[in-house]
């Protein structure tokens, strides 16, 4: 890798979840009927100049819906004690999460301390049966050892719960119950058990404003060139926005090595490869 290119901006140190403040998409209703129906929505060009100016994006995209949406949640999962965030793959879970997390710590504290412990289930790279089966069974012994640890009253957050067999999540909410602890959860799916709180969706805008976002301060040959490619992609609801990333920096990153100064600015560096690495990982926010 060239240590001399200019950044891209599609590298995981811009568009992980922990680094994107979720934003609600403008088009709810027209992303769930394009769901229904199958349908894709039109991508209006990016201008540099224009949309992508700071301050110029659409304001239904702006942090007043994401934090009124964070106290909603945290409001409905007090109520029903065992809540889920449903979507399809890439489609803002865990980017959710991440913003939500203060809200949470700030909910749910005994004596003054926040009691909120987060934890994240990556399915592993070889996808085989006897792998899934033993990161099943892993997965539902960390849960365990977490639960064990957290006093009456605490919230486990556990994203990726789809990961765990059906039995093993049934015995694990008996747990819950039994150690009074509350439950929220993300997967693509419903879950027994869990009350849906919220479900992400995707919308040509929604992708377009985080584009514009990601593409600040790229020059206008980048901009057109990413423009034109989701011009010609058939962007709907089952949009994987994660996928569509990853794709984009390879596309930059080879326009990068032919042209080095497509960016403004090149000073920071260079570009991230991501490593999609199998780790179950969590957490502790105190």
């Amino acid at each position: 890798m060239n240590a001399a290119l200019p950044k891209n901006p599609f590298s995981t140190r811009f568009t992980r979840p922990e680094a994107v403040a979720f934003q609600c998409p403008a088009g709810n209703r027209l992303a769930a009927d394009s769901l229904a129906k199958g349908e894709s929505q039109k991508f209006a060009p990016l201008t540099a100049g224009e949309t992508i100016a700071k301050g110029s994006l659409p304001t239904e995209h702006g942090v007043d819906d994401a934090a009124a949406l964070c106290c909603r949640i945290v409001e409905q999962l007090k109520s029903a004690k065992y809540g889920l965030i449903m979507g399809p793959h890439g489609s803002g879970k865990t980017t959710l999460l991440y913003t939500l997390m203060p809200f949470l710590v700030a909910a749910f504290q005994i004596d003054g301390h926040a009691r909120v412990r987060r934890m994240q289930l990556t399915m592993p790279l070889v996808d085989s049966f006897w792998s899934r089966y033993r990161h099943a069974r892993d997965s539902a012994r960390v849960v365990v050892d977490c639960l064990s640890g957290l006093p009456p009253g605490s919230l486990l957050v556990i994203d990726g719960v789809e990961q765990l067999r059906s039995r093993d999540l049934r015995s694990l909410l008996r747990k819950f119950r039994r150690r009074d602890v509350l439950l929220l959860a993300t997967s693509h799916a419903k879950v027994d058990g869990l009350s849906v709180l919220h479900q992400t969706v995707v919308d040509v805008m929604l992708i377009q404003s985080l584009a514009a976002r990601l593409l600040e301060d790229a020059s206008p040959s980048v901009v057109d060139l990413v423009s034109r490619e989701l011009q010609c992609r058939n962007l709907n609801a089952r949009t994987n926005v994660r996928d569509l990333w990853f794709e984009l920096y390879d596309i930059v990153q080879d326009e990068l090595l032919v042209d080095s100064t497509n960016l403004k600015d090149g000073s920071d560096g260079g570009s991230i490869i991501c490593s999609h690495g199998s780790q179950l990982a969590s957490d502790f926010h105190r």
